[in-house]
C-alpha cells in the first residue's frame, strides 16, 4: 500500500446510523481545521448528512455551536404521528374518567379521620353529609358513563372518517397510513433549514423553499464551485427497496464521471445516456432529488418510514416511484463507489469500534433496534474493509507497475483495472452511544452520562490521534527548490 500523499485523489467515506453522524461531524471538524485535502466525499447511512455538508464547504453548519448536531434530542428528530398522538390523548381521557371513582374513594379514605373529628365537634353533621352522598351515584351514573364512552366514540368516529376519506381520495396509498408510528417531520425540517443555509449562499430569503427547490439550489452551488477550496465531489448512498440494492446519487466532474461509468458499466441503465446503476444529480430533473437522498440518512430501517421518490422521465427508472431508506440496509459502506470514482486513497470514518462490545441497553423495542442498526453498520464496514484489503493483496501480488508509481491489476472476468488504494480508518476504541441514543446514555458501570456533544468531541480527538498527527503530520514537506544563481553586474 502506498504512503499518504496530498497529491493523490483522496476520498472521505462516512458510514453509520443515527448518532454516528455526530462522530462524523467531529472528524470533519478536525480535517477542516488541519487543512486536509479532500477531493470526494461519500456518505452512506447517516453519513449522507455529513457528506452533504462536507462537500459544499458547510462543515461549520454541521459541527458548529448552532449546527445540525447541536442541541440534539429525540423530539428534535422524531415524534409520534398526529393520528397516534390524538389516539393516545383520547384513550388517556377515557382511562382518567375510569379512574375517577378510585381517586374519589382514596380521597374519602384520607379525609375519614377529619370527618370523625368534625362529628365529635358537631354531632350529626357527618351523618347528614353521608346521607347526601348516598344519592350521588344515582345522580352521576349517566354523566359518568357518557364521559367514559365519549372519547372512545370520538376515536372510532375519527378513525372511520379518516379511513373513508383515504379510501375515496387516495385508495392506492391507504396502506401507507398504517406503516409506521413515528413521524420524522422535525428531522426533515431541521435538515431542510440547515441545507438551505448552505444552498442559498449570500442571498437573504424570507422563508425556506420546498425541499425540491433546496436540492436544486444545492446542486447548482456545488456544480458551479467544484474545484474551489472547500467544495468536493459527492456520492450519497441509499437503499432502494424496489431493486433490493444500493442506489447511489452522484455529483462528479466530467473526467471522474467517465471513470465511474466505466467501472459500473454492468449496472442497469436508462434508455438515454445515464450513469449505470446510479442517479446523476446533474442530469435534468434529478437535482430535485438531492434532499430525498440526504433525508434517507435519517430514516433508520425498521424505525422511521421510507422515503417515496418518483424519478424524472428520461433517466434511470424513468417515471417510476421507489421506496428509499438508509443505505445500511443494502450493505456496503461506500468504498466501492469511492474506488469507482477514482479514489487513490480513502479515509473511512465509522463509529463502530474495532472490537464489538455489548450495548448498555439490551431490553425493549428501542434496544432491539439499536442492536440491529449497530450490527448492520459493523457488517457493512468490516466487509468493505476486507474487500479493499483483498484487492490490495491481489494488486500487490499479480499487478504490474503503473506510470504513476503505483500498481494495477486487470480483472480477467470483467476487464476492470484495479489499483492499489491507501486505506485509513478512524473509529473509536469503544461505542459511547447506541445509534438511537439521541437523548444521550448513561454508562451503568461508571454512571457517566454521554451525549452527542461528547461523541462529536470524541470524533475530533480520534481524527487527530489516528490520522492527522501520525499520517498527515508525518508527511515530509516538499523541499524548496534552491534559487538559481543570477549574474550580477560588476562595475570596474
Amino acid at each position: 500500500m502506498r504512503e499518504y500523499s496530498p497529491r493523490r485523489r483522496t476520498a472521505l467515506v462516512l458510514t453509520g446510523s443515527g448518532t454516528s453522524g455526530a462522530y462524523h461531524a467531529g472528524v470533519l471538524r478536525a480535517l477542516d481545521e488541519s487543512g486536509v485535502k479532500l477531493d470526494l466525499v461519500v456518505g452512506s447511512g447517516i453519513g449522507a448528512v455529513g457528506a452533504a455538508f462536507g462537500a459544499a464547504a458547510g462543515g461549520a453548519k454541521l459541527y458548529g455551536s448552532d449546527g445540525f448536531w447541536s442541541d440534539v434530542s429525540w423530539p428534535a428528530f422524531f415524534r409520534l404521528r398526529p393520528a397516534l398522538r390524538i389516539t393516545v390523548l383520547l384513550l388517556a381521557c377515557s382511562f382518567g374518567v375510569f379512574l375517577m371513582p378510585v381517586v374519589l374513594a382514596l380521597l374519602a379514605g384520607l379525609l375519614f379521620p377529619l370527618v370523625l373529628i368534625v362529628d365529635l365537634v358537631w354531632p350529626g353533621v357527618a351523618g347528614r353529609a353521608g346521607a347526601a352522598l348516598f344519592i350521588t351515584p344515582s345522580l352521576l351514573r349517566a354523566p359518568f358513563l357518557a364521559a367514559l364512552a365519549l372519547p372512545i366514540f370520538v376515536l372510532c368516529a375519527a378513525f372511520l372518517l379518516a379511513v373513508g376519506r383515504l379510501w375515496l381520495t387516495q385508495r392506492k396509498r391507504l396502506g401507507e397510513a398504517f406503516e409506521w408510528l413515528l413521524d420524522p417531520g422535525p428531522a426533515r425540517a431541521r435538515l431542510r433549514d440547515a441545507l438551505w443555509s448552505i444552498a442559498r449562499g449570500p442571498a437573504i430569503a424570507s422563508r425556506v423553499p420546498q425541499e425540491a427547490e433546496v436540492g436544486r439550489k444545492y446542486v447548482s452551488l456545488l456544480s458551479e464551485n467544484l474545484g474551489q477550496p472547500g467544495f468536493r465531489e459527492l456520492i450519497l448512498r441509499t437503499a432502494d427497496l424496489e431493486t433490493g440494492g444500493a442506489l447511489p446519487f452522484v455529483l462528479l466532474d466530467d473526467a471522474h464521471r467517465a471513470a465511474f461509468v466505466a467501472a459500473r458499466s454492468r449496472g442497469p441503465r436508462s434508455r438515454l445516456d445515464a450513469l449505470p446503476g446510479a442517479i446523476d444529480l446533474r442530469a435534468p430533473g434529478c437535482d430535485a432529488l438531492l434532499f430525498d437522498a440526504v433525508m434517507t440518512g435519517l430514516l433508520a430501517p425498521g424505525v422511521a418510514p421510507v422515503r417515496r421518490v418518483t424519478f424524472p422521465k428520461g433517466g434511470l427508472f424513468a417515471g417510476e416511484s421507489h421506496r428509499l431508506t438508509e443505505a445500511g440496509l443494502a450493505g456496503g459502506s461506500g468504498l466501492a463507489e469511492a474506488i469507482a470514482a477514482g479514489a487513490e486513497q480513502m479515509l473511512v470514518v465509522t463509529a463502530a469500534p474495532e472490537e464489538a462490545r455489548p450495548l448498555p441497553r439490551r431490553r425493549g423495542p428501542r434496544a432491539l433496534a439499536d442492536g440491529v442498526l449497530a450490527t448492520l453498520e459493523r457488517q457493512a464496514v468490516e466487509a468493505d474493509l476486507e474487500w479493499v484489503e483483498r484487492i490490495n493483496r491481489i494488486v500487490d501480488t499479480l499487478g504490474h507497475k503503473t506510470e504513476d508509481g503505483g500498481r494495477g491489476w486487470q480483472d480477467p472476468a470483467t476487464g476492470r483495472v484495479y489499483r492499489s488504494v491507501a486505506l485509513y480508518v478512524i473509529r473509536p476504541e469503544q461505542r459511547v452511544l447506541a445509534p438511537l441514543d439521541l437523548d444521550g446514555s448513561e454508562d451503568p458501570s461508571t454512571e457517566v452520562r454521554a451525549t452527542t456533544d461528547d461523541l462529536l468531541e470524541l470524533g475530533y480527538l480520534d481524527a487527530y490521534r489516528l490520522f492527522v498527527e501520525p499520517v498527515v503530520g508525518a508527511v515530509p514537506e516538499a523541499p524548496e527548490r534552491a534559487a538559481e544563481p543570477r549574474a550580477q553586474e560588476v562595475e570596474l
